[in-house]
């Protein structure tokens, strides 16, 4: 009987749409793919850089794009390699990633150039398509658009009924 009960109640999640999972899942974001060969440009409407470590910060409707993808945040704090370019990228504040074909939010996200992986954390929302799922942290890997939601991940399917 209680096998019947947690069959009914998976039945019912699924054909009312949402399904909620305590751990992890792993799941591909080919639109979140990047050339690590393309420029980034970033606006913002304040720039400060620090002449003892050379990290800048940019401040105020902050954009940043590299290829199709594109970020955007209040804040961002740039880290430059000691030979040039950009390593890493912190931002916060209504965080949004955008590509083509998916969209992440977060309350923030840090994005490693030179690991080639993008971690977005707290109240993360990533649409794909008609899909929508929910988690605490979106791990992105930016090579292989592979990607792994851990933290009370929710999912909400389309019923495919109209």
């Amino acid at each position: 009987m209680r096998h019947i009960l947690l069959l009914i109640t998976f039945l019912l999640s699924t054909a009312c749409g949402a399904f909620a999972v305590s751990a992890q899942t792993a799941l591909s974001l080919d639109g979140f793919q990047s050339d690590p060969e393309a420029s980034v440009e970033i606006l913002a409407d304040r720039l400060t850089v620090s002449q003892t470590n050379g990290a800048a910060r940019f401040e105020g409707n902050v954009v940043i794009a590299q290829g199709d993808m594109r970020l955007s945040a209040d804040l961002v704090d740039v880290t430059y390699l000691e030979a040039g370019g950009i390593a890493r990228l912190s931002a916060s504040g209504s965080v949004l990633l955008v590509s083509p074909t998916e969209s992440a939010q977060a309350d923030s996200a840090n994005y490693d150039l030179t690991g080639r992986e993008l971690r977005m954390r707290g109240a993360v929302l990533l649409n794909q398509g008609p899909v929508s799922l929910s988690a605490d942290l979106l791990t992105i890997d930016l090579d292989t658009g592979g990607a792994v939601m851990e933290g009370r991940v929710r999912t909400v399917l389309p019923s495919g009924s109209k």
